[in-house]
């Protein structure tokens, strides 16, 4: 560069991230003039930095303001039960309430949450047409198990191949019953060793004539079919979106009393016994002035995996519900009893069904290692039709799939994040030692895994905002940023809605302050 004049270079930088901070809401108080130090184990709290005491923020325009000047605080009274370790003043104020940084609404960038999206199962399903299955031919299965799941436990996805052997025809039969074949190449599947861990027989749940049937009459009904549709305990409408393999049951409306459907099982004939369906659910007769519904129970349920329907001539299709053993004909009772001739004047058809049925090694608070992995993915299940030589079969058999979901913000997610927040506020937490589960109880650490129900699924509320420091000479950026995580148990309606109110408050005091940020919210998180 020579020796004259130079110019220096000072590259700046800032860390571009937020810094993070975990709370637990076992509760949320949304109401005013509650101090800091009052709040229980778990409560949380938007409070004011003047006087330390609670604020009500509501969501309609009347918000009270807090003082021109005030920050608030959100606040968590903390989960410890001692306030020192030992006795010693040294490690004191454990009791102290959990606080975050100062909020000032001007400075509040961005608020959203989640949803309570819990795990689901993948579910896979075959079908078989009347003609899919000729005498002295053999039908075959393919099975294939795929993701995370498989490969921790066998370092390899996992496939196994099942068959319609030993499945005979009578004189002068032409086709075997689809039922029956679906029923023997199932069983041979789920009891292959590989696949046996992670797929289970799926039960589509078929409803029962009479049993377990609360019948709500209606008026103005009349003898003759009724259609139905069905939404589940919460009044929710029941769809095959909804509820994968979903089919909605049929009535046959056979006795009237008054223009009241007259009572169990007399009165009513499910000709389609439908699917997909639990306890809770209720299906709505809708023929008459005023809906009859029928409340379905435990004992109103046919359980199993394999749906047959059958189909007239005259186009009536009827659906029954059989677990692959009664498919098969080798369970105690109610054992299916296969046509001879499928493909006739009534025309006999099957689906299977089946789940992802993996669990994971799960470990007690005892041992609670954050270390430990915990199964987020479902597994995948692809079923498909094969061949004498092994092809596929394009011409015979449907299969299709429903890939399973992600829990969202599980358990073992918020444990891991509030042990990391409390490692940043300089309280331990010990592992890996043959002492730790007494170190743990010495230092309160076991306060924290009672707090979280690792088994639960948490709703997530997020808080940016940032903190200008205004003079920062030796950075670009003169501001830190911070998220605050706010967890609720998705089961713990209360504290949600109290929470939201402090979300939709925030997004009105900061709208006030000349900052307009609106609570995100999204459909798919």
């Amino acid at each position: 560069m020579g020796n004259g004049p130079h110019t220096k270079l000072i590259i700046m930088a800032y860390f571009n991230n937020a810094f993070n901070k975990t709370f637990i809401a076992d509760s949320t108080l949304a109401t005013a003039n509650t101090g800091s130090g009052a709040l229980t184990a778990g409560q949380v709290a938007l409070v004011d930095g003047s006087d330390w005491e609670s604020v009500a923020l509501a969501g309609g325009a009347g918000v009270p303001a807090i003082a021109a000047g005030d920050l608030a605080y959100v606040v968590q009274g903390s989960f410890y039960t001692k306030d020192t370790i030992g006795n010693n003043p040294g490690h004191g104020g454990y009791k102290e309430s959990v606080k975050s940084k100062g909020i000032n609404p001007r400075y509040i960038t961005r608020l959203w949450e989640t949803n309570c999206t819990v795990a689901s199962q993948a579910t896979a399903k075959l079908c078989l047409a009347a003609d899919c299955a000729p005498c002295g031919k053999t039908q075959f299965m393919r099975i294939d198990v795929k993701g995370s799941p498989a490969l921790r436990f066998l370092n390899h996805n996992a496939y196994a191949i099942a068959d319609s052997a030993n499945v005979c025809c009578i004189d002068g039969q032409e086709y075997i019953d689809p039922a029956l074949i679906m029923g023997n190449m199932m069983d041979m599947a789920l009891m292959d060793p590989l696949i046996k861990p992670f797929v289970a027989e799926g039960d589509v749940n078929g409803l029962l004539e009479g049993a377990g049937l609360t019948l709500s009459g209606g008026t103005g009904y009349a003898v003759g079919l009724s259609a139905t549709t069905a939404v589940d305990s919460l009044g929710t409408a029941i769809t095959a979106v909804t509820r994968p393999g979903f089919v909605n049951a049929q009535v046959s409306v056979l006795a009237v009393a008054g223009g009241v459907i007259a009572a169990l099982p007399g009165g009513l004939d499910i000709s389609q016994a439908g699917s997909g369906y639990k306890v809770g659910d209720v299906v709505t007769l809708s023929a008459g002035n005023a809906d009859a519904t029928l409340t379905v129970a435990a004992a109103g349920l046919t359980a199993g995996g394999v749906v047959v329907t059958s189909t007239t001539a005259a186009g009536v299709v009827t659906n029954a519900v059989y677990s692959i053993a009664q498919a098969k004909g080798t369970a105690a009772s109610g054992n299916y009893v296969p046509s001879t001739d499928p493909n006739g004047s009534v025309k006999i058809s099957a689906c299977t069904s089946v789940v992802g049925a993996y669990v994971d090694t799960v470990f007690g608070n005892c041992s609670f290692d954050t270390r430990d992995h915990f199964n987020a993915e479902p597994v995948e299940i692809i079923l498909s039709s094969l061949d004498e030589t092994g092809n596929p079969c394009n011409d015979c058999g449907v299969a299709t799939r429903t890939a399973g979901s992600m829990q969202q913000t599980q358990g073992e997610e918020v444990i891991r994040e509030l042990i990391i927040s409390e490692r940043y506020r300089q309280s331990p937490y010990n592992q890996g030692n043959a002492s730790s589960a007494r170190i743990r109880e010495i230092e309160m650490s076991d306060e924290l895994l009672a707090a979280v129900d690792r088994t639960a699924t948490y709703k997530a509320y997020y808080i940016q905002h940032s903190v200008p420091r205004f003079n920062n000479p030796t950075g670009v950026f003169d501001n830190d940023q911070y998220v605050y995580k706010i967890f609720v148990k998705c089961s713990d309606t209360a504290a949600q809605t109290a929470f939201e109110t402090i979300m939709s408050g925030l997004s009105k005091w900061a709208t006030n302050n000349g900052n307009a940020v609106d609570v995100e919210q999204n459909a798919v998180w």
